[in-house]
This record gives structure tokens, C-alpha cells and sequence, in this order.
């Protein structure tokens, strides 16, 4: 990837991320997705993506450092399904902090890769956890809140 690219990546990352923010935050204890899917509030959103994000950003600083880390365990479907059940302790507040610190913390790893290094894993790892992830959440919640 290039200097653009990493820059126009990082730009609709943000805007996702805003913009999913937003739906959260207008309806924060609902649930927001539709009845076959887990009953999951703005709380369990802000956890899996935190989640997701904490893990994709690991596995792109171990990337660079050389090392290789062991994948998560189960299906998708099972996967979210610790991570909300891991941290349905949490309040609101917490998970909403949790999930912007871990937002923070990817785009410093990612603008911390220098040019040479990107290599299509690191790509991977970039977008695992991006614009795309942050899009199909708000998709979720605009066609259940639509209905």
C-alpha cells in the first residue's frame, strides 16, 4: 500500500466509525439488530468491535515484530458470542470507551507501519477491523430500525 491508500483507508475508517457512533448513540439500551440475530444493545456493538479491533491490531503488531499469532478459537458466530458473554459486565459507558481507545489505538498502529513494510497480511490485519466491519454494523442496525 501506498501513502494514499493507507491515508483514503484511515478516511473512511473514520467516517464509518462516526457514522455507526451516531446510531449507537441515538438508540444506546435497544436492541439493534434484527429478531433471529443475539439480542445485542449499543453496549454489546461497542464490545464486539472493541474485541475485533484489540485483536486485529495485536496480530498487525505482531506481524511486524516477526511473530505469528495463534487464531481465535470456534466460528464467527462463536467468537462473538464469548466476546459479548466476556463482556456483558460492562456498562455502557465502559464498553463506549473501550471501543474508542481501541479505534485510537489501531489507527496509531497503522499509521505507525512504515511504507516498506506493508506487505498484504499487514493489509489484512488493517482492514480486518475497518470501514468495512464498522458499515456492515450500521447496515444491521438501519434495516432492523427501519422495519
Amino acid at each position: 500500500m501506498d501513502a494514499e491508500a493507507i491515508q483514503e483507508m484511515l478516511l473512511q475508517d473514520r467516517q464509518e466509525w462516526d457514522s455507526l457512533v451516531a446510531a449507537l448513540e441515538k438508540h444506546p439500551h435497544e436492541p439493534l439488530h434484527d429478531p433471529e440475530s443475539p439480542d445485542w444493545v449499543s453496549r454489546d456493538v461497542y464490545t464486539h468491535l472493541a474485541s475485533w479491533m484489540e485483536h486485529s491490531t495485536c496480530d498487525l503488531e505482531a506481524h511486524l515484530a516477526g511473530r505469528t499469532l495463534s487464531p481465535l478459537d470456534g466460528t464467527d458466530d462463536e467468537i462473538n458470542a464469548a466476546f459479548q458473554t466476556a463482556h456483558n459486565h460492562m456498562s455502557l459507558d465502559e464498553a463506549r470507551a473501550w471501543a474508542q481507545r481501541e479505534f485510537a489505538r489501531r489507527i496509531e498502529a497503522i499509521k505507525a507501519v512504515p511504507l516498506q513494510r506493508w506487505d498484504p497480511i499487514l493489509e489484512a490485519a488493517a482492514r480486518a477491523d475497518g470501514a468495512q466491519h464498522y458499515r456492515a454494523h450500521h447496515g444491521y442496525i438501519a434495516v432492523f430500525r427501519s422495519t
